[in-house]
C-alpha cells in the first residue's frame, strides 16, 4: 500500500467525478450545465422527438445550437482533456470554437427559415430560400466536421466532433423527407440520401475508433488508474457513444415514422470509497473484474444486504440481488452472494422495485487508517450506509441502509431534465450491484468492502411495449430465453450488448435462439418485423411471432468478420406480410445454420396502415421488378433470375393496391409481363407450362403413370407436376425431355434449374457425352400460413398469393456451379452441363431426366428452365473438349464391339429358325437355345440409356431388330408345346390336384412344383392329334429316396414315363436323349442368365441435408453406365437352374386324341421345374 501524504493530501474522495473539484492545472469546469447535462438532454429529445420537421430543428436550437457561446464549446474540451491529460493547442483549441460557433449562427439561421417555410410551405421565396439555406449548411458542415478531426487531438476533440455530426445528419434528413416540397428534383435528393447513409457509417466509426483509442490510453494497474478509466467510459457513453447509437434513426426511408429506441448498455459510478485514489496498488484489474460479464436484460427486485463489524465500526460486508426477467415473464432469480454474509446486525432486504426504480444512492462512506500493524489494526475501507431514493411522480419515501451519506450519484450521472425534480428527471436507475472485495477480517493490511452500482438508462423500460403509432426497437438482450447462444460486448454503436446465436452443428436440436417477451397495447394494429444482424455467410434463420413462422429463408452474408464490428457489417431483414398480435407474447429467430453463428442487434415493430403498407409494397414491388433486368432499358434479364421469381415477383405487382398505386401497378404489370415473355424465350424447353405429357414426347415431356400435372396453388402460379413413389425400382416414375441438337451452342454451358416445393429421392440427370446427376431431398414447407393469416383461398376459390411464402431476395445467388456445393435456398435446384462440339447429323442434343425409383419416393416441381448460361473459356473449355475427346474414342471403340457382338447375335438367332422369314424354328430348337440367343442379343451395349431404359441409346435399332426375333421364336415355341402352364407360373391352373402340393418361387424368376408326399398326384389332360409324334420334356430335381415319375399314357394303354432320381452313377433310358452328365453340358453352353445391357443406374447413395440438396456430379467418367434391372419386352426372364435339376426327354406316339400327364413320386421330395409336350415337325 502507497501511503504517499501528497497525493491524499491533494486529491480528496471523487475528485475525479466532482465537476466543483476537477483539477487540470489550475483550471476548473463551472458546475450547473456541464457537456453531460447537455448530453443527456439530448439524448432524452433523441429518443423522444425523433420526428423530422420543425419541432426537432428548433429542439436542436434550444438545447445545444442556439444557447451555446465560447465557454460551453470550451467545456466539451475541457472535459475530455482533463480525463486523458492531453491539452489542446491554442490554435486548435480556437478553430474549433470558432467553427462550433458558426456552424451555431448559421443553424439558428436554417432553423428559423424552416419554421417560417412550415407555416407557408407552398410559398416559392420561402421553398427557394430554404434551398438556399439547406445548400449553406451542408456546404458548411461538410468543410468544418474534418476540422475536429485535427491529427493528434481526436480523442479530446470527440464530443465535439460527435455533436456536428449529429448536426449534419439531422440536415440531410431534412433534405431527404422535405427535399421534393422545397423544389429539388429527385437526382439531388437521392444524392443525399445516399450521403446520409453514407456518413452515418463514416461518422459511427470514426466515433467508436477514438473512443476505444482513448479509453486504452487512460488505462493503468492501480485504483486511480480505474477510476479515471471508469470515468472516461461512463461520461464518454453518455456524450459520445448513446448519441451514436442512435444515428441509424436518421435514415428517414428506414425509419419514415417516429421511431422508439433503448439504451440498454451499462455505466458504473465510481467503488464508493473514501481513499481510493491509487492507494490500491494493482487492483485495476481486480475492479474490472467485479463488473458483471455480458448478459440479458434483467430486473432489479431488491438487495438484501448484510452487515459486519470491525472494533465496533458497522459496516456493509455484502448483498444478495433479487431480479427478474424483463417483463416479469418469468420466475425471480437470486444472484450468488457478493462479498460476505455478516451476521453483526439483522441483514435488511432494500426494495428496489417501487415506482420507477431506484434512481439515486446517497452512501455514507468509512475509512478507519490503522495506528500501528496488528490483527486488529487493519486499514478499513468500507461502506456504513445508503440511501436508495426511487424515481416516481409523487414524493415516495427513499429505503435507507443502516443511515443516508454524502456521496450522491446524480454527481456522476445527473438527471437528463432539470427543470422538473431529480425523481421525475433521472437518466438511469439502479440495474445491479456487484462488490469489490479485498483483505479479510484476519488480515493484518486491510478490509475493502466496495459495492458497484450498475447504472441503465429509463428508456430501457421494463416491460417490452410495442407502440401502434411507431417504430418500436427491442434490443435482442431483453430477451428471456436464450439456448445455445450468448451476450456479448457490443461495439460502441449499438446501444447496449449483442445476442449471438451459435451453428446447430448439424443437429436440429441444438439451433441457436433467443426469444423475446412483448406487449401490445393495441390489439388492431398490424406489424411487420424486422432483424437487425451481421453474419460472415448467407445463413438460413427463422423468425417465430408466439407459435407461428413469419419469416425462414437464408439472408445474406454481411460481414467478413463478427470481431472487431464495424456498423457496416449490420444488416436487416423484414417479414414480406403483417400480423396482429393475436400470434401471441413472445417474438424469437432461431439460426437454422448447420456450420455458421449469427449476431442479432435487435427486433424492430413496424406499424402497417394502410397507405404505409400500400408504400411498403410499392416500393418492394418495384424494388423487385427492376431487379430483374439487366439495365433499366429492360433488354434482358439477369442470368441468376429464375423463372419462378418472375412468378413471385408478379404475384407482388397483382396484389398491389389500386386504390393507391394504380397507375403504378399497371406499369409493374408491362414490366413483369415483358420479363415472362423473356423468360420464355430463353428457356430451350418445350411445353414448360406442362400442358400435357405424351402427347408428342419427340416435341415435348414423355413420361410415366403416377405423374399427375396439377393447376397452380399458393406455391406455384402456372402448371407444376407430381412424380409419386414406385413399388419397383426397375419400373420407376419418370418425365424426360430431349433438348435438340439444333438449340444448342457449341463450347457452351447450359444450366438446368427449376424450384421444388418438396421432393424425397427424386434424382435430376443431364445426359450428353455422359450423365450428370444430383439426389434432391427437399422437406416439405409445411402450414405457409400463420394461424392468424389471412386465408390461403381467394373469394372465388383461387389461391391467394398477396403474401408469398417465399422470401424475395433479389441479391439471392440460387445457382450451382460445377465441382461446388449449392449454396442457396433448398427449394430451388440447378445443374450445369457443357456442351463441346454441335453435330446436327449426329443430333447428341441433351437429355433432361427427372426419375423416382423408391416407395417413398415422391416429388412436386415446376418452373423448369434450360438455358444458355455462358460461353467456355478457358479450363472449362479444355475440359469439355477432353471429355468429348474421351467419349468419341469410346463411342469407336464401341462401333468396334458392337459389331462383333451383332454377328455373333444374329448367328445365334438365326439359327433358332428354318428360315429367313423367321416364321418357323427349327425342329431341334429348344428353350434353352432360345435363352442362350437372347443373352447374346442382351450383350449388345447402349441400346438403352442406362439412367432411363425407355429412351433409346445408340444401338437400339439393331436390338430392336433382334429382340423382335426372339420374341418371334418364344410365341412359335409356346405354340409348339401342348401342355398348359408346363412352367407353373401361372400356380396350378390348369392341372389337377390330387393329395398336398406347392409351387414355390425360386431365385425370384423361377416357379417350380414341389411334390413333398408320396401319396400326392399331379395331372392334366391333354388334346393331340392320334397318328403324329411329341416329345416329353421334364426338368426336374429329386430331393431324398425314391423316384420321381412323369408319366404320359392314354386311357387304356400306351403308358411311358420319365424317372427322376437322387442318381449318383450315370443312368441311361431307353428314350431318353440327355442324361444326367449331358445336362451339365448343355446348361454350360446354353444355360445362364443374360446380362443385360444396363447394368446400372451410375447412382450414389443420397445424402440429404436439411434444407440442402444434395449435389453430386458424375460428370465425363469412362466406367459403363449399366443398368442392373433386366429390360423387359413382355416375356419371362430367364434364370439358370440350380446344381442338380435334370432334363430328360421320350418320344410318344399317341393312338387317340387325348393323353394324360401324371406327376408324382415314391418317397422324399419331388420338384418339377417345367413340362413340355412338343409336336414333331413333318
Amino acid at each position: 500500500m502507497d501511503n504517499n501524504p501528497n497525493i491524499n493530501e491533494c486529491i480528496p474522495y471523487n475528485c475525479l467525478s466532482n465537476p466543483e473539484v476537477e483539477v487540470l492545472g489550475g483550471e476548473r469546469i463551472e458546475t450547473g450545465y456541464t457537456p453531460i447535462d447537455i448530453s443527456l438532454s439530448l439524448t432524452q429529445f433523441l429518443l423522444s422527438e425523433f420526428v423530422p420537421g420543425a419541432g426537432f430543428v428548433l429542439g436542436l436550437v434550444d438545447i445545444i445550437w442556439g444557447i451555446f457561446g465560447p465557454p460551453q464549446w470550451d467545456a466539451f474540451l475541457v472535459q475530455i482533456e482533463q480525463l486523458i491529460n492531453q491539452r489542446i493547442e491554442e490554435f486548435a483549441r480556437n478553430q474549433a470554437i470558432s467553427r462550433l460557433e458558426g456552424l451555431s449562427n448559421l443553424y439558428q439561421i436554417y432553423a428559423e427559415s424552416f419554421r417560417e417555410w412550415e407555416a407557408d410551405p407552398t410559398n416559392p421565396a420561402l421553398r427557394e430560400e430554404m434551398r438556399i439555406q439547406f445548400n449553406d449548411m451542408n456546404s458548411a458542415l461538410t468543410t468544418a466536421i474534418p476540422l475536429f478531426a485535427v491529427q493528434n487531438y481526436q480523442v479530446p476533440l470527440l464530443s465535439v466532433y460527435v455533436q456536428a455530426a449529429n448536426l449534419h445528419l439531422s440536415v440531410l434528413r431534412d433534405v431527404s423527407v422535405f427535399g421534393q416540397r422545397w423544389g429539388f428534383d429527385a437526382a439531388t435528393i437521392n444524392s443525399r440520401y445516399n450521403d446520409l447513409t453514407r456518413l452515418i457509417g463514416n461518422y459511427t466509426d470514426y466515433a467508436v475508433r477514438w473512443y476505444n483509442t482513448g479509453l486504452e490510453r487512460v488505462w493503468g494497474p492501480d485504483s486511480r488508474d480505474w477510476v479515471r478509466y471508469n470515468q472516461f467510459r461512463r461520461e464518454l457513453t453518455l456524450t459520445v457513444l448513446d448519441i451514436v447509437a442512435l444515428f441509424p434513426n436518421y435514415d428517414s426511408r428506414r425509419y419514415p415514422i417516429r421511431t422508439v429506441s433503448q439504451l440498454t448498455r451499462e455505466i458504473y459510478t465510481n467503488p464508493v470509497l473514501e481513499n481510493f485514489d491509487g492507494s490500491f496498488r494493482g487492483s485495476a484489474q481486480g475492479i474490472e473484474r467485479s463488473i458483471r460479464s455480458p448478459h440479458l436484460m434483467d430486473i432489479l427486485n431488491s438487495i438484501t444486504i448484510y452487515t459486519d463489524a470491525h472494533r465496533g465500526y458497522y459496516y456493509w460486508s455484502g448483498h444478495q440481488i433479487m431480479a427478474s426477467p424483463v417483463g416479469f415473464s418469468g420466475p425471480e432469480f437470486t444472484f450468488p452472494l457478493y462479498g460476505t454474509m455478516g451476521n453483526a446486525a439483522p441483514q435488511q432486504r432494500i426494495v428496489a422495485q417501487l415506482g420507477q426504480g431506484v434512481y439515486r444512492t446517497l452512501s455514507s462512506t468509512l475509512y478507519r487508517r490503522p495506528f500501528n500493524i496488528g490483527i486488529n489494526n487493519q486499514q478499513l475501507s468500507v461502506l456504513d450506509g445508503t440511501e436508495f431514493a426511487y424515481g416516481t411522480p409523487s414524493n415516495l419515501p427513499s429505503a435507507v441502509y443502516r443511515k443516508s451519506g454524502t456521496v450522491d450519484s446524480l454527481d456522476e450521472i445527473p438527471p437528463q431534465n432539470n427543470n422538473v425534480p431529480p425523481r421525475q428527471g433521472f437518466s438511469h436507475r439502479l440495474s445491479h450491484v456487484s462488490m469489490f472485495r479485498s483483505g479479510f477480517s484476519n488480515s493484518s493490511v486491510s478490509i475493502i468492502r466496495a459495492p458497484m452500482f450498475s447504472w441503465i438508462h429509463r428508456s430501457a423500460e421494463f416491460n417490452n411495449i410495442i407502440a401502434s403509432d411507431s417504430i418500436t426497437q427491442i434490443p435482442a438482450v431483453k430477451g428471456n430465453f436464450l439456448f445455445n447462444g450468448s451476450v456479448i460486448s457490443g461495439p460502441g454503436f449499438t446501444g447496449g450488448d449483442l445476442v449471438r446465436l451459435n451453428s446447430s452443428g448439424n443437429n436440429i436440436q441444438n439451433r441457436g435462439y433467443i426469444e423475446v417477451p412483448i406487449h401490445f397495447p393495441s390489439t388492431s394494429t398490424r406489424y411487420r418485423v424486422r432483424v437487425r444482424y451481421a453474419s460472415v455467410t448467407p445463413i438460413h434463420l427463422n423468425v417465430n411471432w408466439g407459435n407461428s413462422s413469419i419469416f425462414s429463408n437464408t439472408v445474406p452474408a454481411t460481414a467478413t468478420s463478427l470481431d472487431n464490428l464495424q456498423s457496416s457489417d449490420f444488416g436487416y431483414f423484414e417479414s414480406a406480410n403483417a400480423f396482429t398480435s393475436s400470434l401471441g407474447n413472445i417474438v424469437g429467430v432461431r439460426n437454422f445454420s448447420g456450420t455458421a453463428g449469427v449476431i442479432i442487434d435487435r427486433f424492430e415493430f413496424i406499424p402497417v396502415t394502410a397507405t404505409l403498407e400500400a408504400e411498403y409494397n410499392l416500393e418492394r414491388a418495384q424494388k423487385a421488378v427492376n431487379a430483374l433486368f439487366t439495365s433499366t432499358n429492360q433488354l434482358g434479364l439477369k442470368t441468376n433470375v429464375t423463372d419462378y421469381h418472375i412468378d413471385q415477383v408478379s404475384n407482388l405487382v397483382t396484389y398491389l393496391s389500386d386504390e393507391f398505386c394504380l397507375d403504378e401497378k399497371r406499369e409493374l404489370s408491362e414490366k413483369v409481363k415483358h420479363a415472362k415473355r423473356l423468360s420464355d424465350e430463353r428457356n430451350l424447353l418445350q411445353d414448360s407450362n406442362f400442358k400435357d405429357i405424351n402427347r408428342q414426347p419427340e416435341r415435348g415431356w414423355g413420361g410415366s403413370t403416377g405423374i399427375t400435372i396439377q393447376g397452380g396453388d399458393d406455391v406455384f402460379k402456372e402448371n407444376y407436376v407430381t412424380l409419386s413413389g414406385t413399388f419397383d425400382e426397375c419400373y420407376p416414375t419418370y418425365l424426360y425431355q430431349k433438348i435438340d441438337e439444333s438449340k444448342l451452342k457449341a463450347f457452351t454451358r447450359y444450366q438446368l434449374r427449376g424450384y421444388i416445393e418438396d421432393s424425397q429421392d427424386l434424382e435430376i440427370y443431364l445426359i450428353r457425352y455422359n450423365a450428370k446427376h444430383e439426389t434432391v431431398n427437399v422437406p416439405g414447407t409445411g402450414s405457409l400460413w400463420p394461424l392468424s393469416a389471412q386465408s390461403p383461398i381467394g373469394k372465388c376459390g383461387e389461391p391467394n398469393r398477396c403474401a408469398p411464402h417465399l422470401e424475395w431476395n433479389p441479391d439471392l445467388d440460387c445457382s450451382c456451379r460445377d465441382g461446388e456445393k449449392c449454396a442457396h435456398h433448398s427449394h430451388h435446384f440447378s445443374l450445369d452441363i457443357d456442351v463441346g462440339c454441335t453435330d446436327l447429323n449426329e443430333d447428341l442434343g441433351v437429355w433432361v431426366i427427372f426419375k423416382i425409383k423408391t416407395q417413398d419416393g415422391h416429388a412436386r416441381l415446376g418452373n423448369l428452365e434450360f438455358l444458355e448460361e455462358k460461353p467456355l473459356v478457358g479450363e472449362a473449355l479444355a475440359r469439355v473438349k477432353r471429355a468429348e475427346k474421351k467419349w468419341r474414342d469410346k463411342r469407336e471403340k464401341l462401333e468396334w464391339e458392337t459389331n462383333i457382338v451383332y454377328k455373333e447375335a444374329k448367328e445365334s438367332v438365326d439359327a433358332l429358325f428354318v428360315n429367313s422369314q423367321y416364321d418357323q424354328l427349327q425342329a431341334d430348337t429348344n428353350i434353352a437355345m432360345i435363352h442362350a440367343a437372347d443373352k447374346r442379343v442382351h450383350s449388345i451395349r447402349e441400346a438403352y440409356l442406362p439412367e432411363l431404359s425407355v429412351i433409346p441409346g445408340v444401338n437400339a435399332a439393331i436390338f430392336e431388330e433382334l429382340e423382335g426375333r426372339i420374341f418371334t421364336a418364344f410365341s412359335l415355341y409356346d405354340a409348339r408345346n401342348v401342355i398348359k402352364n408346363g412352367d407353373f407360373n401361372n400356380g396350378l391352373s390348369c392341372w389337377n390336384v390330387k393329395g398336398h402340393v406347392d409351387v414355390e418361387e425360386q431365385n425370384n424368376q423361377r416357379s417350380v412344383l414341389v411334390v413333398p408326399e408320396w401319396e400326392a398326384e399331379v395331372s392334366q389332360e391333354v388334346r393331340v392329334c392320334p397318328g403324329r409324334g411329341y416329345i416329353l420334356r421334364v426338368t426336374a430335381y429329386k430331393e431324398g429316396y425314391g423316384e420321381g415319375c412323369v408319366t404320359i399314357h392314354e386311357i387304356e394303354n400306351n403308358t411311358d414315363e420319365l424317372k427322376f432320381s437322387n442318381c449318383v452313377e450315370e443312368e441311361i433310358y431307353p428314350n431318353n436323349t440327355v442324361t444326367c452328365n449331358d445336362y451339365t453340358v448343355n446348361q454350360e453352353e446354353y444355360g445362364g442368365a443374360y446380362t443385360s445391357r444396363n447394368r446400372g443406374y451410375n447412382e450414389a447413395p443420397s445424402v440429404p441435408a436439411d434444407y440442402a440438396s444434395v449435389y453430386e456430379e458424375k460428370s465425363y467418367t469412362d466406367g459403363r453406365r449399366e443398368n442392373p434391372c433386366e429390360f423387359n419386352r413382355g416375356y419371362r426372364d430367364y434364370t439358370p437352374l440350380p446344381v442338380g435339376y435334370v432334363t430328360k426327354e421320350l418320344e410318344y406316339f399317341p393312338e387317340t386324341d387325348k393323353v394324360w400327364i401324371e406327376i408324382g413320386e415314391t418317397e422324399g421330395t419331388f420338384i418339377v421345374d417345367s413340362v413340355e409336350l412338343l409336336l414333331m415337325e413333318e
